[in-house]
C-alpha cells in the first residue's frame, strides 16, 4: 500500500452544493460524462425548508437532478454503505476509507465539522457533507473537498483523528444525506468513476423537453412521485427568478438583515452550466453556431454574477441601499435568457421530428 494515494479530481464547474461539487470534481473533464451532464442540469426548483443547523426557514434552490445525481449518473457507481457494514468490514472508519480509496473509490458523507474545526470539545454539532479523494499515511491526513474550511469550495486536508471524531458523533437522524434518501440509517457513499464505456449519448429530445419545462415553469417533480412524497410549495423553472428575488427583498427588509447567498449562487451556477452547454452543443454540431446567442447568454451570466457579488458586498458592508440594483440585474438576466432559450428551443423543435 502506497503512503500517499490521491484519486483524480478537477476543480468543479459548479460549486453551489457539495453533491454537485463532488460529482463535477470526479467527472468534469471526461468526454463521455459531458454527454450526460449537458443533457441534464436544466430545470431549476426551489422550496422552503428548515435549516438543519439553525432551525431557521431557508429557501433551498437546486438544479435537477439534485443530490440524487450521485446515484443516478451512469458514469458513477455509487454504493450506500451503512455504518453497520463499515464496522463489520474493517472495524473502524479510518481503515474503511483507506481501503476504499485503495481500490479507487471516492468517499462522500456527513461528518460533524464542528469537531473538525475545533481543537476542543464543543457542545454543538455542524453536520455537513465531506468529499474524500485521497490520503497521506505519513502525515495521517485525508485529502478532502468542502466549503467549510475556506470561504469557497476548496481542496484541503483533514487529520485521521478529526475524521474519526467527526464521523463517530453523528447519529442517524443527523445524517441528512441518508435521511433525505429515506434510508433511515447512518453511513457513507462509496463512489467509483465509471467512464470507460459510453453509456449515454447527448439526448436532444430530453434537452428540448426539459428546456420547455424550464421556460414554462412546469412542475417536473411530478415525474417522480413514485419515489417520494412531494413538498407542497415548490417553484420551478423561470419563476425561480421571482421567488429568489422576493426572498432577497425579505432579507433586506429585516432590521438586522441575515443574508443567505446560497440560492443566488445556485442560480449563477445554473447560468454558468447553461452557457457551457450551449457552447458544447454548438461545438459538437447539435446546434448551429450562433455568435449572437453566445454573446447574449454571456450577458445572462454576467448579470447573475454581478447580482451574486452585490449580495456578498452588502452582507459585508450592510449598505442595504444598494439592493435597488438587484431587480435590474435580475430583469436583464431573465429577459435575455428567455430570448436565447426560446430561440434554441425553436431550433431543437425543427431538428427533432
Amino acid at each position: 500500500m502506497a503512503n500517499i494515494k490521491k484519486l483524480p479530481v478537477t476543480y468543479p464547474m459548479i460549486t453551489s452544493w457539495t453533491w454537485h461539487s463532488a460529482l463535477f470534481s470526479i467527472l468534469s473533464n471526461d468526454e463521455n460524462a459531458k454527454k450526460w451532464i449537458f443533457s441534464n442540469y436544466i430545470q431549476l426548483r426551489c422550496y422552503n425548508i428548515q435549516e438543519i443547523f439553525t432551525g431557521d426557514d431557508m429557501l433551498l434552490a437546486d438544479i435537477m437532478p439534485g443530490s440524487s445525481s450521485l446515484k443516478e449518473c451512469p458514469y458513477l457507481i455509487t454504493s450506500i454503505m451503512t455504518n453497520q457494514q463499515i464496522r463489520s468490514y474493517t472495524g473502524n472508519i479510518i481503515d474503511f476509507i483507506i481501503k476504499t480509496l485503495d481500490i479507487g473509490g471516492y468517499v462522500y458523507g456527513v461528518f460533524d465539522e464542528a469537531r473538525i474545526l475545533s481543537e476542543y470539545d464543543v457542545d454543538y454539532k455542524f453536520p455537513h457533507e465531506l468529499f474524500i479523494y485521497g490520503y497521506n499515511l505519513d502525515e495521517e491526513v485525508f485529502y478532502v473537498g468542502d466549503f467549510t474550511f475556506k470561504d469557497h469550495y476548496s481542496y484541503s486536508t483533514v487529520s485521521f483523528k478529526d475524521i474519526e471524531k467527526g464521523y463517530d458523533v453523528i447519529s442517524a437522524p443527523e445524517d441528512h444525506m441518508f435521511k433525505d434518501d429515506y434510508k433511515g440509517t447512518r453511513g457513507l457513499y462509496v463512489i467509483f468513476k465509471n467512464t470507460d464505456t459510453p453509456y449515454y449519448e447527448v439526448d436532444l429530445r430530453f434537452i428540448r423537453d426539459t428546456l420547455r419545462e424550464y421556460l414554462n415553469s412546469v412542475d417536473s417533480k411530478d415525474h417522480f412521485r413514485m419515489m417520494r412524497n412531494r413538498f407542497t410549495d415548490t417553484t420551478f423553472g423561470i419563476n425561480v427568478y421571482d421567488r429568489v428575488l422576493d426572498r432577497i427583498r425579505e432579507q433586506m427588509a429585516k432590521p438586522e438583515p441575515d443574508f443567505d447567498i446560497r440560492a443566488l449562487h445556485l442560480m449563477y451556477d445554473h447560468k454558468v452550466l447553461m452557457f457551457e452547454r450551449i457552447k458544447y452543443l454548438m461545438a459538437n454540431g447539435y446546434l448551429k453556431y450562433n455568435e449572437d446567442i453566445i454573446r447574449s447568454y454571456g450577458v445572462v451570466v454576467k448579470n447573475m454574477l454581478t447580482a451574486r457579488n452585490l449580495l456578498i458586498k452588502i452582507s459585508l458592508n450592510d449598505n442595504v441601499a444598494e439592493a435597488v440594483k438587484f431587480k435590474q440585474y435580475f430583469n436583464i438576466a431573465k429577459e435575455k435568457e428567455l430570448g436565447v432559450l426560446l430561440e434554441i428551443l425553436a431550433e431543437l423543435d425543427n431538428k427533432i421530428s
